[in-house]
């Protein structure tokens, strides 16, 4: 039978490094709702000041405004939905890995406590052949004597 350790410690490193992409993909998607966020926030305050004007230029040039806006709200989102898409297939991948590096540990220790209990029976195997061979030694010495 075949060591296992170097199969998990691959296993690991493999996890580990989709565990710290998931995290770029989480850092980027936070930066992109801070980035839409900001873009509504902005969207309101010109709104309010808007609202406070009667000039028909400013109303005209904020419905281009908003319209722009609107669009990178939209494109925010979009790329909102590719990050979301990825995460579930990243976060699907290290499901799986995690399930596969279970399974190589669980392998791994029903091997090892298989070889304790081995060496158990023969150490209890070898100490048994001590004691008869004392025993063994003390009848033959209580004969002889």
């Amino acid at each position: 039978m075949a060591d296992l350790a170097p199969l998990i410690r691959y296993q690991k490193y493999q996890l580990d490094e989709k565990q710290r992409f998931i995290a770029r993909l989480y850092a980027e998607a936070e930066k992109i709702y801070n980035h839409k966020e900001r873009l509504l926030t902005e969207l309101k305050h010109e709104r309010s000041f808007v609202d406070a004007s009667d000039d028909p230029k400013v109303i005209t040039e904020f419905l281009t405004y908003q319209n722009q806006m609107k669009k990178r709200v939209e494109l925010a989102d979009v790329e909102i939905g590719r990050i979301d898409a990825r995460l579930d297939v990243a976060r699907e991948d290290l499901r799986e890995n995690f399930a596969e590096l279970k399974k190589f540990e669980i392998v791994q220790r029903r091997r090892l406590e298989k070889k304790r209990r081995e060496m158990d029976r023969r150490e209890a195997a070898l100490f048994d052949a001590v004691a008869i061979d004392g025993f063994r030694r003390r009848l033959e010495e209580g004969a002889l004597t």
